[in-house]
């Protein structure tokens, strides 16, 4: 068991000055946070001394783990050519260095402008893809994370809609808002992910007033679902026949999961990508790619797109790092990934089929979700729909008391800051946590 008497004082000091942490979307109501003073490798330290191994990575972008000695030399390194330059007002070298990078990598990038974080990237996109068709309206899916702005966040699928699909207003959904404007639901259309009969439904009758399509290509947030064979290809199909901007939101999946990112990995390519978090390595940064005559758009003065730390130096530097490491000899970092993840998957599945626990783990590379539900897989958020979501957040907060955290939700996050080590120390406290749940 871990104590907690100085994280009780650090947050009663929070709660005086600040409304909850810097991110209220998925922690429940009445769980207080930890507060961290260290971290080295996958392991965090907090005020109370207590050590944990970590597998939230900042939610997300920190995917060599913490105190990464050769990525701080690199990037001080980088960031000595860069000490006169203290924000977006000028152009580094390092920024084209790093468009370059990415145009090399990734199979949609002919450009790229950089911004500053994922859900930037998302609303640049959005505009974009408006101006460059002249078409009103966006789809978006059930279950799919594309950053917190009133066009994209929550509201649930209408299946009774005799019209234009619009997202509605409900009790039920897990990130509903107030204080919304109004009409932002209306500037999408949102419906069921993997149902290619649903889309085919409504592009026959909408297709002509849809500029763009926008999605996770593997759900990360919702279930770390795969695509079902053959329903991107067919994605990419509609677009071209109806005109429609196909992007990818690639926030998580960015260079994560391949070098290339999902859709070098699954081979279906977007006419846009949005990126964030982990393309430098935990340092703010964001970026759409996409083809030329899109990006175009800003060269010509036509869609605004500013910002003053849109490029700004020290996420510029922090991204040819981050970028260099994961090519470094030939890919060292994605090896290391999948040796220490498929030994962690592996081991979830044969301890909970020891202990007859039914249970989900499915997950491309570099993270993974782990449900209580009795499913080989999960292919939309509505195959998840009997998961036992209170044991969950029950195994999580155990968890954390045996010194393993994970997100909220269920899903894990892998670092190549883990040991061989660290995944056997993780199963052994997994089992007990089990055991007792």
């Amino acid at each position: 068991m871990t104590s907690s008497q100085k994280n009780e004082e650090w947050y009663e000091r929070a709660v005086r000055v600040m409304p909850g942490g810097q991110s209220n979307l998925r922690m429940p109501l009445g769980v207080r946070p930890l507060f961290i003073e260290s971290g080295k490798g996958a392991h965090l330290c907090d005020v109370d001394g207590n050590e944990y191994i970590d597998f939230m990575c900042g939610a997300g972008p920190g995917i060599f783990g913490y105190s990464n000695e050769e990525y701080i030399l690199a990037l001080k390194h980088q960031l000595d050519r860069l000490y006169y330059l203290v924000s977006g007002a000028v152009q580094s070298t390092l920024e084209v260095e790093v468009a370059e990078k990415i145009v090399e990598l990734t199979p949609c990038a002919e450009k790229i402008r950089f911004v500053l974080s994922g859900t930037d990237a998302v609303q640049l996109a959005i505009r974009l893809a408006r101006a460059y068709t002249k078409r009103p309206y966006f789809i978006r899916f059930e279950g799919h994370y594309h950053g917190w702005l009133d066009n994209v966040l929550g509201g649930v699928v209408n299946d009774r809609a005799v019209h234009k699909p619009f997202a509605i207003e409900s009790e039920q959904d897990p990130v509903a808002t107030e204080g919304r404007a109004s009409g932002a639901l209306e500037e999408s259309f949102k419906i069921p992910w993997n149902d290619i009969e649903v889309l085919e439904g409504v592009l026959e009758k909408y297709g002509h007033e849809v500029a763009m399509i926008h999605m996770e290509p593997i759900l990360c947030n919702g279930g770390c679902c795969p695509p079902r064979p053959g329903y991107l290809e067919r994605v990419r199909e509609l677009c071209t026949h109806y005109g429609i901007v196909l992007t990818f939101d690639e926030v998580i999946t960015g260079f994560r999961v391949s070098l290339n990112s999902a859709q070098g990995l699954l081979g279906v390519t977007p006419d846009l990508a949005t990126f964030g978090k982990a393309v430098a390595g935990g340092v703010p940064m964001g970026a759409v790619a996409g083809k030329k005559g899109i990006l175009d758009l800003l060269l010509q003065k036509r869609v605004i797109g500013a910002g003053t730390f849109n490029g700004y130096p020290y996420g510029m530097a922090a991204a040819r790092v981050t970028l260099s490491l994961l090519e470094k000899d030939g890919g060292a970092h994605y090896r290391k990934i999948d040796t220490l993840q498929g030994r962690l998957m592996s081991g979830l599945k044969e301890i909970c089929r020891r202990l007859e626990i039914p249970a989900l783990i499915q997950g491309p590379r570099g993270v993974f979700f782990f449900q209580f539900i009795d499913r080989d897989v999960a292919y939309s958020v509505r195959d998840l729909k009997d998961a036992d979501v209170a044991k969950q957040n029950r195994f999580r907060m155990m968890l954390a008391e045996e010194g393993v955290l994970i997100m909220w939700g269920g899903r894990w996050y892998i670092s190549s800051g883990l040991t061989e080590a660290d995944i056997e120390t993780t199963l052994e406290r997994v089992e007990r946590v089990l055991k007792r749940l």
